[in-house]
């Protein structure tokens, strides 16, 4: 029997860091020393594969499918469903002059909300960073 596919839709968060700093942002979402200091508790880069550990049991590999110095990053997990990824994109608030964070991620479907708490925790550590 055929296991169904669920489809995972595609969710969008921005978060406002007090930084107006791009290159010090730049270091800290596209780099594994940067990352590691943020969203995982280890991570390490052999090329475009990292490796992102939490605790003792997790860890996960992703692989940098898109950059553009100092604009982006995508990656896409290498456990997960082709055409999948997230992205973290960094642009100015033409208001505020503050750098924003825009998140795009992908959920299963009604886990928008999980997926938004996980990014909350990871951008709350990445601001006590001093970003």
């Amino acid at each position: 029997m055929d296991k169904q596919i669920r489809q995972r839709e595609k969710v969008r968060f921005e978060y406002e860091l007090s930084s107006q700093s791009i290159p010090m942002i730049w270091e800290a979402v596209a780099t594994a020393p940067g990352m590691a200091s943020w969203f995982a508790d280890q991570a390490a880069a052999d090329g475009k594969l990292f490796t992102f550990s939490w605790g003792r049991h997790e860890t996960r590999q992703a692989e940098l499918i898109n950059c553009r110095q100092s604009t982006y990053v995508r990656f896409h997990w290498t456990d997960e469903e082709p055409g999948t990824y997230f992205e973290i994109r960094i642009h100015k608030n033409e208001l505020t002059q503050r750098c924003m964070l825009e998140i795009t991620d992908f959920a299963e479907p009604g886990a928008g909300d999980d997926v938004k708490s996980l990014w909350d925790t990871s951008i709350d550590a990445l601001r006590r960073c001093g970003l």
